[in-house]
């Protein structure tokens, strides 16, 4: 089976002080049915290079946190900021696109990916909290498709980085997914493993085979 490496969230206990490593148990099932064996990275290792001793087919930015306004033009006032995880997700692209493993980003990772870039990223988004919507894609298998929303941040045209290629956005001109086929990049912004459609497994399939 091929092997997968994911990175996680940070979260805290709400009643003493305890940081933790977490993922969502979808995160699991949905990679896990495309035939993955999945590598948890936590956002306290100090010995991430060790997950590239072997051969690894893939790097997926999972969801949630923010990614710290420090690192683009953004506002200062954002909560659910990890200056670790920042930094281990920049640890993990780097290694990644240093041994040639194809990288998806969803959701905060599909944010993070484009500051990475040098993209940009607009706050408080509206109507894309909880709530669904059509895609308008060049892409037969994406066009016309209807995905999940749960972020009020995004990426309109003008934040994208300029490596990067949309190849969906809302009817509103924010960018849902974006493509670098020269690095074998892939950003996803809505959550794939939260609705697990027959067109999001497509997606990742012909990605991987470089057919997307």
């Amino acid at each position: 089976m091929k092997k997968i490496l994911m990175s996680m969230r940070t979260t805290e206990a709400q009643n003493y002080t305890e940081k933790r490593n977490s993922i969502a148990y979808e995160y699991i099932n949905f990679f896990e049915s495309l035939g993955f064996i999945i590598y948890l990275i936590p956002n306290n290792s100090t010995n991430i290079k060790s997950y590239f001793d072997e051969k690894i087919d893939l790097l997926v930015l999972s969801g949630g946190n923010n990614v710290s306004p420090n690192l683009y033009n953004g506002k200062n006032n954002i909560d659910d900021i990890y200056i670790e995880r920042d930094s281990t997700e920049e640890t993990l692209v780097h290694l990644s696109l240093e041994n040639n493993i194809p990288i998806i980003g969803i959701c905060r990772g599909f944010h993070f990916l484009n500051i990475y870039f040098g993209g940009n990223l607009s706050h408080n988004i509206v109507n894309h909290v909880n709530k669904e919507h059509f895609l308008e894609s060049n892409l037969v298998i994406i066009d016309k498709q209807v995905t999940n929303s749960f972020h009020n941040h995004g990426i309109k045209i003008n934040d994208l980085a300029s490596q990067f290629e949309s190849i969906a956005k809302s009817k509103d001109e924010i960018i849902e997914a974006f493509i670098f086929r020269e690095k074998k990049i892939l950003g996803m912004q809505w959550h794939p493993e939260r609705q697990s459609k027959i067109f999001d497994k497509k997606i990742i399939i012909k990605f991987l085979e470089g057919t997307l």
